[in-house]
């Protein structure tokens, strides 16, 4: 599938990008990152800053070897997601597509390049893992066009959901849960928190009474966010099989009216971000 106009990302703002030129696979080439790596390119590049829980991040290099776009695959917060849209019961049988993001430097159908050969190292890298979830966020302007292109199966629709934000920058419902229940790396989640310019927690202030406090002065906000395309990649023949049995819906062509009627899940997405190509009006990106 060819497009006219891309949507790519600089500097954590979005680009409109028409399209002038096809990707020239030998220009370019894809191979794993390390997390710091990939964690900075999404701090600078993505509209969404936070880094999730990631298992395995690949790049896109492009001339002279500078890193154009990212890929990270990562540990979705619950494992009812993977069972839920892959047919798998083990949920390490299954991973998310956390972060997905190109720059403006990437010609037409850069994405696809991409995606599928990110989809072959994270094979090697974790073999067990057969199948990947990933969702479009229709408020970011994402109906997830190129997972589309690539035959991903449409699961479904989430509910919609609040969700906390700081300013413009949504935090992660996994993070969120760390604070809470005072799981092993809270320090961190509060110290990213802090980064985001909330105020830290006072001595001997516990955790799950210091977001409390943060809801009460408004430094965390909730907003309600629109329900998401929930996708399902099959990446072996196992997880095709499984995949039978399990919802495969029209794929959208537009961006949902306020009442979907497409069948509904409750929400079990963290926060996912993927910046993608635009198939249709410059109002609709994947």
């Amino acid at each position: 599938m060819q497009t006219d106009r891309s949507q790519r990302w600089r500097e954590r703002r979005s680009v409109w990008a028409r399209d002038l030129e096809l990707i020239d696979p030998s220009a370019y080439h894809v191979d794993v990152i390390e997390h710091g790596e990939a964690r900075a390119f999404i701090a600078r590049h993505h509209y969404l800053r936070s880094y999730p829980a990631a298992q395995v991040a690949v790049g896109l290099f492009g001339a002279a070897g500078v890193l154009e776009g990212v890929a990270v695959f990562a540990v979705p917060t619950t494992g009812a997601v993977i069972s839920r849209h892959t047919g798998f019961d083990d949920p390490a049988r299954g991973c998310v597509l956390a972060r997905f993001i190109l720059t403006d430097a990437v010609p037409q159908n850069g994405e696809s390049y991409f995606l599928a050969r990110a989809f072959r190292h994270l094979r090697r890298e974790r073999p067990v893992i057969e199948a990947v979830v990933s969702y479009s966020d229709p408020g970011a302007g994402h109906i997830g066009r190129i997972y589309c292109a690539l035959s991903a199966a449409h699961r479904a629709i989430t509910r919609p959901r609040s969700v906390l934000r700081v300013g413009d920058i949504t935090v992660s419902g996994r993070t969120l849960s760390k604070i809470r229940l005072g799981e092993q790396g809270h320090a961190g989640a509060i110290d990213q928190l802090v980064a985001l310019g909330v105020p830290r927690p006072a001595i001997g202030e516990e955790p799950r009474h210091w977001l409390w406090r943060l809801q009460r002065e408004r430094h965390l906000v909730a907003h309600q966010q629109a329900g998401l395309f929930a996708y399902c990649f099959e990446l072996t023949r196992e997880a095709r099989r499984r995949g039978r049995v399990l919802p495969r819906l029209p794929y959208p062509k537009a961006l949902p009216v306020q009442h979907p009627t497409l069948p509904l899940f409750a929400a079990e997405a963290e926060s996912i971000g993927v910046s993608r190509t635009n198939r249709a009006s410059p109002m609709e990106t994947a």
